[in-house]
């Protein structure tokens, strides 16, 4: 599973601490520009395997996150 943050987004390091010590081994990177950048002006959000996920806080994307992966 791919996860891509923004470098400019509000939270992105954090998330991606939380998210490495959750789940050991996922392909987690936080780039330069997502190219998401009217969301990435508004809200916390990740790309999952393309997908952008948005959130109000990091807090609730982390939650939605966690549970794209334990779909999977």
């Amino acid at each position: 599973m791919k996860i891509r943050l923004c470098e400019h987004n509000q939270g992105a390091e954090k998330l991606a601490k939380r998210l490495n010590e959750q789940f050991a081994g996922l392909n987690i990177k936080i780039k330069k520009c997502a190219k998401q950048c009217k969301t990435c002006k508004q809200e916390p959000f990740a790309v999952v395997d393309k997908q952008v996920v948005k959130a109000a806080d990091s807090n609730v994307l982390l939650d939605q996150v966690r549970e794209l992966i334990e779909r999977q």
